[in-house]
């Protein structure tokens, strides 16, 4: 026997769009009611020692030492960096001054060298045949 299945009429599926958000969103608010609220707290003043007797700041002095004044090693590759940039700045304006060539621009066909002579136009090389021992070997 062979089962028929029924489509559902147009309300059954208009209801059935309708509700599923619903539910959805009645569940999501039901969840999120148990969680509890963030506990506040509020800015402390830092009272360790280490913060206190300044035991980093040898530390801090060491790691900021590299960035400080115009001498040091960042300053330098800051300026390396900025000239190379230029340099390649001046570069581009060269090229677009010179302009580039165009598809349009080119009169006659040239064609890719090749590095080896490959050609397939004759036999290969004859190989000389070595002399064989008493026409066996």
């Amino acid at each position: 026997s062979t089962r028929t299945f029924r489509i559902a009429p147009p309300k059954i599926i208009m209801r059935r769009f309708l509700t599923t958000p619903a539910a959805v969103a009645i569940l999501l608010a039901l969840a999120s009611s148990f969680q509890s609220p963030p506990t506040v707290r509020q800015h402390q003043p830092a009272t360790s020692s280490s913060v206190i007797h300044g035991i980093f700041d040898g530390f801090v002095k060491s790691m900021e030492a590299g960035y400080a004044g115009d001498d040091s090693p960042y300053a330098k590759q800051k300026a390396l960096d900025e000239k190379k940039r230029l340099e390649k700045k001046a570069r581009i304006e060269a090229q677009k001054k010179k302009g580039f060539t165009e598809l349009k621009d080119v009169k006659t066909r040239t064609f890719a060298k090749m590095k080896y002579d490959d050609s397939d136009d004759g036999p290969p090389p004859a190989t000389p045949e070595k002399k064989k021992l008493f026409g066996l070997f």
